[in-house]
């Protein structure tokens, strides 16, 4: 019974494009994308020494109404840069290709790509919650 009512709570979780408690896998999240032609949110975030970053996945990324696919038609895929923890060598040459790829120079950073990887714009953090921002990323792709 236990494993039943796990198992149904995990299931009526919204999909995401990654695993958003964790670095993700962005060649996985970038075919996610393009299968739902859906915009992808690349989300470099610095946790445990930002605290915009912080705030940002705090006020925004984890909040349930982010997460809204009838509000907000793109999925999330986040990229940690930790300092104080141990990452897997794999993800970590991962993300730093990508922060040197996309020019990163400062945490937060949001790069909003269309389903076929064009940048469509940028954001950082932005006051106001999941509403606000989900806000200022349907501006930006309506452009």
């Amino acid at each position: 019974m236990l494993v039943a009512v796990l198992l149904s709570m995990t299931l009526a979780q919204p999909s995401r494009a990654c695993d958003a408690s964790d670095d993700t896998d962005y060649p996985s999240a970038v075919e996610r994308a393009k299968k739902s032609n859906q915009h992808l949110l690349l989300a470099f975030l610095g946790n445990d020494w930002s605290m915009t970053s912080l705030k940002l996945d705090r006020e925004v990324f984890d909040q349930p109404a982010f997460a809204d696919n009838a509000k907000y038609d793109f999925l999330l895929c986040k990229l940690h840069f930790y300092q104080t923890e141990e990452r897997s060598p794999e993800i970590f040459e991962q993300n730093r290709a990508l922060a040197e790829r996309f020019g990163i120079e400062s945490f937060p950073t949001v790069v909003v790509l269309k389903p076929d990887g064009t940048e469509v714009g940028r954001l950082g953090y932005v006051e106001g919650g999941a509403e606000k921002f989900g806000a200022a990323v349907n501006a930006l792709i309506r452009k």
